[in-house]
């Protein structure tokens, strides 16, 4: 009889290693169930890649702890419908054994200074806004890294929709980056032509890093975990930048747009 089995000593199969990763944390502030979706709903229409096989850990601190092994369930079906790949939930001692009879990771909660990438959920199906006030004049530096030691990635193609480039210090673009296409960098990005899709700044917690662009069309920008939603229709001082060369900044944990 065949088989494809074989008692031969054979090299291991894998290997365990340990990794740092960026994820973007979604904090929910009630568990009901409708509001839930229709917020995840008005937020996929505003921005539809955003969420597109986007990795998010579900923050539940604010919750109570007796929340039902089955809404949780239910909250990660919805996010897995909107695109979202949940890796885990995070919260007290006590919602670890409702985490495993949901079949859901659980983290513990460790606060922290600051909280990074964080998305918080408000009423109208939008990020809490973090443009507070009209933007100051952001000072344009040299364009020095702002990453000591790191190197500079230089991509000379365009970035299409689908794609993701990391950089742990600069990230230079010399051509477009299309919808859906994602940009990460420990320090600047310097798009040198139509940025559209997301560009992720200082993602290792550098609120001196900035985003430079030839065209502002993005869909998302943060810079050291602070994020806004673009593509406004209402007047402000993004909508006045929109198809215009900008640089975009971090001043008083608030994102500010400005000329180039």
């Amino acid at each position: 009889m065949n088989s494809t089995l074989t008692s031969k000593p054979t090299k291991a199969a894998f290997q365990l290693k340990g990794g740092i990763y960026t994820l973007t944390t979604l904090e929910l502030h009630n568990s009901c169930l409708i509001s839930f979706s229709r917020q995840l709903q008005a937020m996929s229409e505003k921005a539809p890649h955003f969420f597109q096989e986007t990795p998010v850990v579900l923050a539940l601190e604010k919750l109570p702890a007796t929340i039902a092994a089955s809404d949780l369930r239910a909250i990660a079906g919805r996010l897995r419908e909107s695109g979202m790949i949940l890796v885990a939930v995070r919260g007290s001692e006590q919602l670890r054994y409702t985490a495993e009879r949901a079949g859901i990771a659980w983290l513990p909660f460790q606060k922290t200074k600051s909280e990074k990438n964080v998305v918080m959920m408000q009423q109208n199906g939008q990020p809490m806004p973090v443009e507070r006030h009209e933007p100051a004049r952001l000072e344009q530096k040299e364009e020095t890294s702002a990453t000591s030691g790191s190197e500079t990635k230089i991509i000379d193609q365009p970035v299409r929709s689908g794609q993701q480039v990391y950089a742990p210090g600069d990230l230079v673009v010399l051509s477009q980056v299309s919808p859906g296409a994602e940009l990460l960098a420990g320090g600047h990005i310097h798009v040198y032509g139509l940025l559209r899709g997301k560009a992720l700044a200082g993602v290792n917690g550098n609120p001196e890093a900035r985003i430079f662009c030839h065209r502002f069309e993005a869909e998302l920008i943060s810079i050291s975990g602070q994020y806004k939603l673009t593509g406004q229709t209402e007047e402000s001082s993004w909508s006045r930048h929109w198809g215009k060369s900008a640089l975009i900044g971090l001043a008083e944990d608030h994102l500010h747009i400005s000329r180039l």
